[in-house]
């Protein structure tokens, strides 16, 4: 601006037919005026003669100045007067229509930034004026029409033709609200423009406005692809991908065969376990939630002099796909779900000195989560389990039921119950036929030191035996599970535990009393 100043000027001076002295002031207003010094232009220019050969340029670098220092009222009239006075600044309209434009005069200002563009004068930005003062006044085709050419201009940088696509949605936005299919309108037109605004340059300022801008219609319009149809907002992030490392020390190695009659090893092992998991969530329609799952873990122990304890090395290979229907109970949102979940396991088989099959099930899962007291959801599941082994002695059925609660405090605290009731059928060894009962509690306090999460749990459980037989041998064998965890979150990826089990068994038949210490360390990246 202060080169085109100069350069207009200077050429008025050497053309126009004036004084010395006229020649001097115009020469050091313009000095003054490019070091930003306006107050003392105006000044200067005050002291000229009005005289046709000066007119012009005295009311057009006035009025420039006075638009510099955002004195705009006094800006217009002068304005006015140069263009009068045929003034040839051809940066005049366009300095003209900023005056009235922050004046709040849009018609005008609106008609000055028209011959701003047809002089070919900041063209792009011109247009952007017209098109944002007919937006203002409602004036929304003509506003589209104008946005639209700034769009279609090869010259617009970047910058301007961001800022005219994202303009363009708030027209179509406003256009929409008037006709009665608001909604598809919204999500076919104005969604797809503010999305194309943000590419424009996705690092810039303005993206994260638009980005803003843009949920605040989804939530508006009820497109909020994170916001269910009963209202629950769900993670924008569909994909899951995480490893872990476990690095445990157990006193007491358990040898689990599928049953609740585990023994006890009477040996003492480091364990080392990875594990994998990946999934993704489907939504449709906004109110089912299909999510295949992928989980991968292998276990081994360092305790080699033991062919008991390396018998239970193993490896886990479990597809699962959960689904749910997303609807309302009780006024709050619930979720209607059915999981099926399958495990193939394979164990250390000593004769064959590697991990070969051990057992393979299903479990089906169908249950409702729903929110009846206002603390906390409450979950009700049925699973039933088929489960086929190596040995058709351990082939079983397991039919469960169980109810969760959650309980979250003022303080970010939480407490969950749970109470299960399993039913397993040994169909081909029926002396191994249980049922067994879990309660257990759990209170989490999730900033008890910056960062860190507190986990402490304890359960019990009771299993009797169907068999008349192994029960009176047995007894009701109690299993009592206390236990403490802290969490590290080191990134919003990284994640670090240490924890303590202790586990106490009681049975009537001494062989199966035992207590065992379990120390873990965990680390978790998430993706």
């Amino acid at each position: 601006m202060k080169n085109y100043c100069a350069l207009v000027l200077t050429g008025f001076i050497l053309t126009s037919n004036v004084s010395a002295n006229e020649a001097s002031t115009i020469k050091k207003s313009l000095e003054l005026f490019e070091k930003g010094s306006y107050t003392k232009v105006i000044e200067g220019l005050s002291s000229l003669r009005e005289t046709k050969s000066i007119r012009s340029t005295k009311f057009y670098l006035t009025a420039l100045s006075y638009n510099r220092l955002q004195e705009y009222d006094k800006a217009i009239p002068l304005f006015i007067k140069a263009i009068k006075a045929k003034s040839g600044a051809k940066d005049i309209y366009y300095e003209y229509g900023q005056a009235l434009y922050a004046n709040n005069d849009l018609i005008k200002a609106r008609i000055a930034f028209k011959k701003s563009a047809s002089m070919d004068y900041k063209k792009d930005s011109s247009i952007y004026y017209v098109a944002h003062i007919s937006q203002i006044l409602e004036e929304n085709k003509v506003a589209k029409t104008y946005y639209t050419q700034i769009l279609n201009s090869e010259t617009a940088e970047k910058n301007l033709k961001q800022i005219a696509r994202f303009q363009t949605g708030e027209v179509l936005l406003s256009m929409a609200r008037e006709n009665e299919d608001a909604q598809r309108l919204v999500k076919q037109f104005v969604l797809p423009q503010m999305d194309k605004a943000v590419e424009e340059d996705s690092k810039s300022s303005l993206a994260k406005e638009i980005g803003s801008r843009k949920k605040e219609i989804e939530r508006e319009f009820g497109l909020d692809p994170n916001i269910l149809y009963n209202g629950k907002r769900i993670s924008s992030k569909r994909w899951s991908l995480s490893f872990n490392q476990d690095f445990t020390y157990d006193s007491n190695i358990s040898l689990t065969n599928d049953l609740p009659s585990s023994a006890a090893s009477r040996e003492e092992s480091f364990v080392l376990k990875s594990r994998m998991n990946t999934g993704y969530d489907f939504i449709l329609k906004k109110r089912f939630i299909v999510n295949p799952e992928l989980g991968m873990s292998v276990k081994n122990h360092t305790n080699r002099d033991s062919d008991t304890v390396k018998s239970e090395d193993a490896y886990d290979i479990s597809p699962t796909l959960n689904m749910s229907y997303e609807h309302k109970a009780f006024s709050n949102p619930a979720s209607l779900f059915f999981n099926i979940d399958y495990n193939y396991n394979g164990k250390y088989k000593t004769a064959l000195a590697r991990k070969a099959f051990y057992s393979r099930s299903t479990t089906y899962t169908f249950g409702e989560k729903f929110k009846f007291f206002t603390k906390g959801d409450t979950s009700l599941k049925f699973k039933y389990k088929d489960l086929s082994s190596h040995t058709t002695t351990l082939f079983n059925k397991t039919t469960s039921f169980s109810v969760d609660q959650l309980y979250l405090t003022s303080n970010s605290t939480i407490f969950m119950f749970l109470l299960s009731y399993d039913s397993l059928d040994t169909y081909n060894n029926q002396k191994n036929s249980t049922d067994s009962t879990l309660m257990r509690v759990d209170y989490i306090n999730p900033n008890i030191l910056p960062k860190i999460t507190l986990h402490i749990g304890a359960s019990m459980t009771f299993v009797s035996y169907t068999d008349a037989n192994e029960s009176s041998i047995r007894g009701t064998e109690k299993t009592f599970t206390p236990s403490i965890k802290l969490t590290k979150k080191i990134s919003n990826h990284l994640k670090f535990s240490v924890g303590y089990n202790y586990t106490k068994n009681s049975s009537l038949k001494a062989d199966y009393n035992y207590t065992k210490h379990v120390t873990s360390s965990s680390i978790k990246y998430s993706f």
